[in-house]
């Protein structure tokens, strides 16, 4: 089993490698290609090639040899949206041309892309499925619905076995991170756990779409091990992301960190946060039935997001 992960530094390619690498089999590859890995912690059994995804010799030179699977995590996202050229060349053209190398492979591979919720634009209707009309409001979500429908073409016509999977915010990222506009949703948890003052630019009663990583993680490892005689011929779904308020998730913080936490958060709802991630309810019925599963409560997110991050971890009592 030949496995390659694209995206491999960031905060959930980072997460799928040590998934991956616990699990290897003798005999199997696994490798990772980011820009760069500095500060990553390498496994022993992961190859490292670091590169940039929209240079044509890095990617002939990843896919030198035939791969069984492919993560492709490799994104420009949140706020770096702004610049369309490099979006456009990563987002999109990087992945047309890594859908022709595979292609060219006699046995089609297993492809497991990240794309978004982004796809969906304003006004939501009163609730997201799976035949809602995704009509997206940004180059990033055009990029990813162009790369959705590709991967559909390509896997109809038997050249690549890819499905693709609109991920929602996956919680919860490093403190301080400013790649994802969605910031808050994250540092919430670091402030919640410390208590310390922290602000919300929704309301109480303002709803988003979340996933912890260790949902995340699961997903996207069950999509590649889905018997590909048994999937749809459409290759794309929403994944079954919660539907939580803002009001829900402190509450669900408190439950672990103290009741400190509800004097610690405060609501200052803006308009331009409400009008960005303000959202409906979500139905996921296709990825539920392909056996894929999001958190169920405010509460179970909770739990999964300190799983797979000790720092977020309670203190002794």
């Amino acid at each position: 089993m030949r496995t390659l992960v694209t995206g491999a530094a960031g905060f959930v390619g980072s997460a799928l490698l040590q998934r991956l690498a616990s699990t290897k089999a003798e005999g199997d590859t696994i490798i990772a290609t980011d820009l760069a890995f500095a500060g990553v912690s390498k496994l022993p059994d992961v190859k490292y090639r670091p590169g940039a995804i929209d240079d044509p010799a890095h990617r002939d030179f990843l896919l030198d040899q035939p791969v069984d699977c492919v993560f492709h995590l490799a994104t420009v996202a949140g706020v770096q949206q702004s610049n369309f050229e490099l979006g456009k060349r990563v987002n999109l053209d990087a992945t047309v041309a890594l859908l022709e190398l595979l292609s060219q492979q006699e046995k089609p591979a297993r492809l497991v892309y990240s794309s978004s919720i982004g796809v969906f634009g304003r006004p939501f209707p009163p609730k997201i499925h799976d035949d809602t009309l995704p009509v997206p409001p940004w180059s990033y979500g055009t990029h990813k619905l162009i790369c959705e429908l590709l991967i559909t073409d390509y896997a109809r016509a038997g050249r690549v076995d890819g499905i693709a999977l609109r991920f929602p915010g996956i919680v919860a990222r490093p403190e301080g991170s400013q790649t994802m506009l969605s910031a808050f949703v994250n540092n919430v948890f670091y402030a919640a756990k410390e208590g310390r003052p922290f602000s919300l630019p929704l309301g109480p009663d303002d709803g988003t779409w979340l996933m912890s990583l260790h949902r995340c993680l699961d997903n996207v490892i069950h999509a590649s091990k889905l018997d590909q005689a048994q999937l749809p011929e459409r290759r794309a779904w929403t994944l079954p992301a919660l539907f939580v308020t803002m009001q829900d998730l402190v509450h669900a913080l408190a439950e672990t960190y103290g009741p400190r936490v509800l004097d610690c958060i405060r609501y200052e709802p803006n308009a331009a946060a409400q009008q960005m991630f303000s959202m409906v309810p979500l139905e996921a019925t296709g990825a539920k039935a392909l056996g894929m599963k999001g958190d169920v409560s405010a509460s179970d997110l909770v739990r999964n997001v300190i799983a797979e991050n000790s720092r977020l971890e309670p203190d002794p009592a």
